[in-house]
């Protein structure tokens, strides 16, 4: 029977919190992703919704800054709002003339 690494839960929840996938972690202690997954899921969920609270967080703050590229980006994700062309208005492409020569 092969013997598994020592792995430590906070070796696992700092580098989830840094943003490894699963594999990268996996192979960080020399181990299979199963084996990480079996032995620390609920300590990478919670690691990654600490994650991604905290960039949304400092998301949010760089848009109510005034970040325009930010406030484009949330307002697309999370409002829903979409940009329009005149095209899509009704209105008709219009016509170009044909080079000549």
């Amino acid at each position: 029977m092969q013997q598994l690494p020592e792995i430590d839960s906070q070796q696992v929840r700092a580098l989830a919190l840094a943003g490894a996938n699963d594999g990268e972690i996996a192979d960080f202690f020399s181990c299979t992703v199963q084996t990480l997954l079996q032995q620390f899921n609920p300590v990478l969920i919670q690691a990654r919704a600490t994650r991604y609270v905290s960039l949304r967080k400092r998301q949010t703050i760089a848009a109510a800054d005034g970040n325009i590229t930010m406030m484009i980006f949330l307002g697309k994700h999370e409002l829903g709002q979409v940009e329009r062309s005149i095209h899509d208005e009704g209105w008709s492409q219009p016509q170009m003339d044909p080079k000549v020569g």
